[in-house]
């Protein structure tokens, strides 16, 4: 069947809207979609750029999809045609991780998340004249009107709900709230720091009210004075412009009082950043990676520094989550207006994806969301 997309032929090169040809003779354990709504996430604008991964371009990226299933391979038990869904990484579902709901760390995550198609290297899209086109970023692939997905990535969600609000879910605010409720998990008294007030900053500090136990300082990082403010009205304590305070370790520890923060949130995958947060990290402090930047960065660490303290350094993909039962928590806490994620969403016509994708690097913008027709 024909279907609008966003395609990025090379490396660098922009979204092109365009009909491409999308392979509806689905396998067992995919679901063909109809997009309703698809979430912008950092990770599509740094693949866009792509150059270390063979085969992946052309390509349609995507992946924090909100849709209407259309049709279901024969072995899927998990939804049917006319559901709402939205959707998520994907994972093998049988491997040890799996079966432990640690679903994204997965044996065969990266090759089924950030591979050129499926498994087997196929694609279900391909350019009107047959040449193909990458598919199944992160299962989906969902910056499309129509999009075959792994079964695994979807998650049903009552019909009700507005889709066209809730697509960012599947990623960036699932992994901000999962990072901090999952990760770093604040206790009574203690100090918590989130790096970059975007939709992952901002989705931690919001889930911050979710806790079993409050911190008694919330400290948000940024350089955009106007996503500080955002964070202040969410609830941080403490907010600080890098720009006018640049020595971060030292700005931490005046805060804090010369003892270091507990639990660190890092959203920037900036190394000379992750390894401010580990100096001024506390005591048996965690300090935790979930943005990523350079896909070579490498950050180092003082051992006898690290040894003395006892602090951690962890990376946290997709918010240490099982989406299937994470999102629908994440629902309910929006739904009683205990975690107001849809605040920071701008809504653009898929067409104009460009325009999205330019307010988002420039900071006006906290999180896009492509609507399809």
């Amino acid at each position: 069947m024909i279907t609008e997309a966003l395609v990025v032929a090379e490396p660098g090169s922009p979204f092109m809207y365009q009909e491409v040809h999308v392979d509806d003779n689905i396998r067992d354990d995919e679901v063909l979609v109809e997009m309703k709504a698809t979430g912008v996430c950092h990770t599509d604008l740094n693949f866009r750029n792509e150059k270390t991964v063979p085969g992946l371009f052309p390509a349609v990226f995507g992946h924090e999809g909100a849709a209407i299933v259309v049709k279901t391979g024969s072995k899927v038990r998990t939804t049917s045609p006319g559901d709402h869904v939205l959707l998520t990484y994907t994972c093998c579902g049988n491997c040890k991780y799996c079966n432990n709901k640690d679903t994204s760390y997965c044996y065969d995550w990266e090759r089924d998340n950030f591979g050129v198609g499926r498994a087997d290297g196929s694609k279900s899209y391909a350019e009107k004249s047959g040449a193909a086109i990458t598919s199944h970023f992160f299962g989906q692939s969902c910056f499309a009107k129509y999009a075959v997905v792994a079964a695994n990535s979807v998650v049903k969600v009552d019909k009700d709900l507005p889709l066209d609000l809730l697509a960012p879910l599947g990623c960036g605010i699932m992994t901000g709230a999962g990072a901090m409720l999952n990760v770093v998990k604040p206790t009574a008294g203690s100090t918590v720091l989130i790096v970059g007030a975007g939709a992952v900053g901002l989705a931690a500090l919001m889930a911050v009210k979710l806790a079993p136990s409050k911190p008694s300082k919330v400290i948000v990082v940024d350089i955009v004075s106007e996503r500080l403010g955002l964070a202040k009205k969410y609830g941080a304590t403490d907010v600080v412009n890098s720009k006018d305070h640049p020595d971060l370790k030292a700005t931490l520890m005046a805060i804090t009082e010369g003892k270091g923060v507990d639990g660190a949130i890092d959203t920037t995958g900036r190394p000379e950043i992750v390894g401010k947060l580990l100096e001024s990290a506390a005591k048996k402090g965690v300090v935790v990676t979930v943005g990523v930047g350079s896909l070579t960065a490498e950050v180092s660490t003082n051992i006898f520094n690290t040894v003395n303290s006892g602090r951690t350094y962890v990376g946290c993909a997709m918010g240490s989550c099982y989406p299937q039962e994470f999102i629908p928590v994440l629902l309910t806490a929006w739904h009683d207006g205990k975690f107001p994620f849809t605040d920071l969403i701008k809504k653009y016509p898929a067409e104009d994806m460009e325009i999205a994708a330019k307010e988002v690097l420039d900071g006006s913008v906290v999180k896009a969301v492509l609507v399809w027709k």
